[in-house]
């Protein structure tokens, strides 16, 4: 595939964002997960490139493949309980790996805005 760019063919891996080029990159190996027996995945900071409604989209597909999956990320728009409940998110730093429900003594519910109250310092890895 190629972009014609005023009679000059540009291919078209050369003439993408990072976003798009990470996005299909991802699509690829969700095909071949689709296609195989995985049962577990891992991603590092999954979308360091991506609009924060995109990386939403891409937790709800990795929900529909019946994958357990591990995503890091430093995006805090994502942590919400529309996409995940509030028990399968953690946080982390150099030492420790911590439940976001261990990380406060107060009870999550379905109607907090956890993004808000990790904005707030409401949770502590300590």
């Amino acid at each position: 595939m190629v972009f014609d760019f005023d009679g000059k063919y540009i291919p078209f891996f050369e003439a993408l964002s990072t976003g798009t080029s990470a996005l299909t990159l991802f699509y690829f190996w969700y095909l071949q997960l689709s296609e195989s027996n995985v049962s577990f995945l891992f991603i590092d900071e999954f979308d360091a490139f991506y609009h924060h409604k995109l990386s939403a989209l891409i937790v709800e597909k990795l929900k529909e493949s019946g994958i357990q999956f591990i995503l890091t990320t430093h995006n805090t728009s994502i942590i919400s309980n529309d996409i995940l409940r509030p028990d399968c998110y953690f946080l982390m730093n150099k030492e420790k790996i911590k439940s976001l429900s261990r990380c406060t003594p107060k009870e999550l519910r379905e109607a907090h805005n956890i993004e808000k109250m990790y904005k707030a310092g409401t949770f502590d890895v300590e």
